[in-house]
């Protein structure tokens, strides 16, 4: 009788004699390199056939060779870009030289770090030079169907509509005030999400003239077009829209930051609804003032009184709600402060700025300074029960009775819609 022991042959009964020692350290090797390919593959988020577009070509990635290094081309596969993993970090490569890619490209040098950036709202290689200098963006390219004729964009101010051309490009063009806005988004290449932004034909204003690229995204329920800076920064953004009348929409997204249920310093309770308002149950008028349909910040609550009566600048502070009486002319935009004014306390069941998380705020943030712009920002993060390291942000919310703190902010996820809006408030809180 053959005693089989580790490492010698062992008969299976066929009279085919197999090493088992031998093989299952072959099999389990293999199947851990090919599962760490397949996890350094997703992980890294990049998959053969992505397009990354440098603002010239347009590079496919042809193969992900064991898991590690990313190889793509242009069209003709005159030029290559090939990209090593760098260590165990998901995300972040080495530019390395190939067959034809023997001088680097973008002023970098081989060897320099590349990092591919996933955000919900865009995702794009970066190359990084010394001191941390991005040399070069490529976003990556996704498939997208076409503009479409006629269809409307809202600014947070205007609606533009949109007018496609053969040669795939779209012109964008809305009024305001006799005074013309246009502007040309063109594709990448066919069919993808990605534009560069240009002035129009009749040299009108374009608002979006220092945007890098644009993109579109369709996704969770949301139809937008946003604005990048050079450093991949939302500038703006476009909501798709069935709404021709900017002021209906200016009052709509302006009536949601104010819109809450508050009370008075004596504890009467006052309701500010979109269409309405109420004083102790009492119903009182409500006109959000207007000039070319432009909304001005003030509230005309008439005389039906007793006690919100006339015209008052609303402003949204930390607390609640802020009146201010103003004088303003009939047909006038420009009003005069009195040195009357009352607060209103917030007591509704949310957070006061819970309007962050349900409208896209992309026209009514100049209107805050840049402590109540950062306050909303992370209001944002809080409703999701964000920990606060900063003492004053952390004094507040900890105050806030809907927060509940998570032990691990790794956990706290953002919709899309919450995501834009803390790129928009950045962007309004860089601003001069």
């Amino acid at each position: 009788m053959r005693m089989a022991t580790a490492g010698t042959l062992k008969d299976n009964g066929s009279g085919v004699f197999t090493n088992f020692t031998v093989m299952k350290k072959m099999i389990l090797s293999l199947l851990a390199s090919v599962l760490s390919a397949f996890t350094l593959a997703f992980a890294q988020g990049i998959r053969v056939g992505d397009r990354f577009f440098d603002g010239f070509a347009v590079y496919t990635v042809q193969e992900i060779r064991m898991g590690t290094i990313v190889y793509m081309t242009d069209a003709l596969g005159d030029e290559e870009l090939t990209l090593e993993q760098w260590g165990a970090t998901p995300g972040v490569y080495r530019l390395r030289p190939s067959r034809n890619a023997e001088e680097p490209k973008y002023g970098a040098e081989f060897g320099c770090r590349v990092n591919y950036v996933i955000r919900s709202d865009n995702r794009y290689l970066e190359v990084i030079g010394d001191n941390d200098i991005v040399l070069k963006v490529l976003p990556l390219l996704n498939p997208m169907e076409d503009i479409a004729e006629g269809s409307l964009w809202y600014s947070g101010a205007l609606v533009y509509d949109a007018h496609p051309a053969e040669d795939g490009s779209v012109r964008l063009n809305a009024m305001s005030e006799g005074e013309e806005h246009e502007f040309v988004l063109t594709p990448a290449t066919g069919g993808v999400d990605l534009f560069e932004v240009s002035d129009g034909p009749s040299g009108a204003m374009n608002m979006f003239e220092d945007a890098a690229y644009a993109r579109r995204i369709r996704q969770d329920g949301l139809d937008v077009i946003c604005f990048y800076d050079k450093q991949n920064r939302i500038m703006d953004v476009l909501q798709a829209t069935q709404v021709w009348n900017a002021q209906t929409l200016n009052v709509e997204q302006w009536m949601a930051l104010i819109a809450g249920d508050y009370v008075t310093e004596s504890g009467k309770a006052v309701q500010i609804r979109p269409d309405r308002a109420t004083y102790g149950g009492k119903a009182l008028s409500l006109q959000p003032v207007t000039f070319n349909g432009m909304v001005t910040g003030v509230l005309d609550f008439g005389q039906s009184g007793p006690y919100l009566v006339g015209k008052v600048e609303a402003v949204p502070t930390p607390q609640g709600l802020q009146l201010t009486e103003v004088k303003m002319e009939e047909g006038e935009p420009w009003f005069e402060r009195t040195v009357s004014y009352f607060d209103l306390k917030w007591v509704g069941e949310g957070s006061r700025f819970d309007f962050a998380s349900h409208t896209l705020l992309n026209g009514v943030l100049h209107r805050y300074d840049k402590p109540l712009l950062r306050l909303i920002r992370n209001a944002i993060l809080a409703a999701h029960g964000y920990t606060f390291k900063s003492k004053d942000l952390k004094t507040y919310f900890e105050a806030q009775p809907w927060y509940t703190p998570v032990t691990d902010n790794a956990s706290v996820k953002l919709s899309l819609l919450e995501e834009l809006n803390v790129a928009l408030i950045q962007a309004a809180e860089r601003a001069e």
